[in-house]
């Protein structure tokens, strides 16, 4: 059966779902954002099973009308037993994925509905993208595969291009921009729980890519009769979860409708007007789970009636919002530092920040600036964030980052080695001949994940001879003095040039005395 409009609204919900948790993984991911993929895979779990029901009811139909007149029958039958056996294999495949995955997260024992440690970041690239075993390639091909062989047997074109969509393996328009594949934007550094919910959304797909190739085999041998006496009924919520203050939706439906009548719809013992098309939907004043029941009615061709019951449940969560620095969960004083602030759901123009106190924030693209004071050193940095949810703003949250002032920056010797690439001397031995055809000092943190510059403002050296003898000079800025030049130069093979006293300056404007080098001349 082709999906309904409700359907695809739903399916387009936990896709854009799953995108928005996704564009969250680079930050701090938080318990409530990986919590949030467990819901989004338990919907997309109950999805596969209704979907998966619809289609062996097909088979059924097809597998008896075979029986009845093969002749008829005979090229629907075989090309239904075809898609069937390339469903179950990548199904099948993807599952297997699901749990090597699993297995290399949380061991031999895992349980691929209960993952432990959710936020593993290494397990997918291990078993997706390793050199030796890595399945993304293989994983890929079986897709394009697959997706090509469904589309060529579906007629109607906006069908086509569902499918073609969901099965796609093009890299994202952001992903190019990063210069990413597919397989790497898909699999690379993300959360072991964000990757069984990718796969779990593709094992969905394929069930729905499926179920429409069967839909158009069904029509060929004029099903319709059969389904229709197979009446079901379906609760389809444009989405299982929202936030508090918008309105829940949820379309009621039958999976076949005669459109010469309307379904008599009876939710928690009050009946839905004809008017609202099966529409229902309910405020959301406060969080929590949520379960409403009731039937629907529509009468057959003999003019008896036809129910068929239903229960459904949504939960209503309160407003979030995720505020990531690039430079872990603290932001540094006087320096400008780059934060991304996002709201589930919402677009990011539809966003708005105002730091509450600590310093400054601005926007900058689709992330934000902020520099807090450096009077503020060990307070909290606060931003409040709002969002424009169906056209109000609406406050959202409230997060708080440590202010710290900057590491210590490590002075270094900038130089080029024989094959002029650019190297670093911090302590230890080096050349005279390297030393003299370098132009003084420089200073930066340089962690790996900072990686700041600090003006250097004066630094003193000592040459100590075989005698112990100390001879100092000075310079008054980042490059060797004239008289330090011609120091370095008397240095002999074995002697030692101490470089103290060195004064920097970094972007938030204190003055700091850093850790002195010992250069031992070769």
């Amino acid at each position: 059966m082709a999906l309904s409009k409700g359907q695809l609204t739903r399916q387009k919900m936990i896709n854009l779902m799953y995108l928005v948790f996704i564009a969250m993984l680079a930050l701090n991911v938080s318990t409530e954002v990986l919590d949030g993929f467990v819901m989004i895979n338990d919907n997309i779990q109950e999805s596969i099973v209704v979907t998966d029901e619809r289609n062996k009811q097909i088979y059924a139909d097809i597998a008896a009308s075979y029986e009845t007149n093969r002749d008829k029958t005979q090229d629907s039958y075989n090309r239904a037993q075809s898609v069937k056996a390339k469903t179950d294999s990548i199904f099948d495949y993807l599952q297997y994925l699901k749990l090597e995955i699993a297995k290399k997260t949380d061991g031999a024992d895992a349980d691929i509905n209960n993952l432990k440690s959710k936020d593993n970041l290494d397990a997918s690239s291990e078993v997706m993208i390793s050199p030796v075993g890595g399945q993304g390639k293989k994983l890929k091909k079986i897709l394009d595969t697959y997706r090509e062989a469904m589309v060529a047997q579906i007629p109607d074109e906006s069908k086509r291009k569902i499918v073609s969509s969901t099965l796609s393996t093009e890299p994202s328009a952001r992903a190019k921009k990063d210069h990413k594949d597919w397989i790497t934007s898909s699999f690379d550094g993300m959360p072991s729980i964000a990757v069984l919910t990718f796969l779990s959304e593709l094992q969905m797909n394929v069930k729905q890519a499926e179920g429409e190739v069967l839909n158009d085999l069904a029509k060929n041998i004029d099903l319709k009769d059969i389904r229709v006496n197979e009446l079901s009924a379906f609760v389809v919520p444009q989405s299982n979860m929202v936030m508090k203050g918008v309105p829940y939706k949820a379309n009621i439906i039958m999976a076949a409708v005669d459109t010469t009548q309307r379904p008599r719809i009876v939710i928690n013992g009050k009946e839905l007007p004809s008017e609202k098309n099966g529409l229902y939907e309910v405020g959301t004043g406060a969080s929590g789970t949520y379960k409403f029941d009731g039937f629907i009615e529509l009468m057959d061709r003999s003019g008896l009636p036809v129910r068929r019951n239903f229960s459904q449940e949504y939960t209503v969560m309160e407003p979030m919002a995720t505020v990531a620095p690039f430079w872990m969960d603290v932001l540094y004083a006087g320096v400008q530092n780059m934060l991304t602030i996002a709201v589930p759901g919402v677009a990011s123009q539809d966003v708005q920040a105002t730091v509450v106190s600590g310093g400054t924030l601005t926007p900058s693209g689709k992330d934000w600036v902020a520099v807090p004071s450096p009077s503020q050193i060990g307070q909290k940095f606060i931003i409040s964030v709002s969002a424009k949810v169906n056209g109000t703003q609406q406050f959202i949250a409230r997060k708080e980052l440590r202010i710290r002032s900057l590491p210590e920056p490590l002075a270094f010797i900038p130089y080029t080695d024989q094959n002029g690439a650019p190297k670093v001397f911090r302590k230890g031995v080096i050349a005279r001949s390297i030393l003299l055809g370098t132009q003084g000092i420089k200073a930066s943190i340089d962690d790996g994940i900072l990686n700041i510059p600090f003006q250097i403002l004066s630094f003193r050296t000592m040459s100590v001879d075989a005698m112990g003898n100390v001879t100092p000079e000075m310079s008054s800025g980042a490059n060797f003095s004239s008289r330090q030049i011609e120091q370095m130069r008397r240095m002999t093979r074995g002697t030692i040039l101490i470089i103290s006293g060195i004064k920097a300056k970094g972007p938030d404007g204190i003055e700091r005395d850093l850790y002195p080098m010992e250069v031992r001349i070769n």
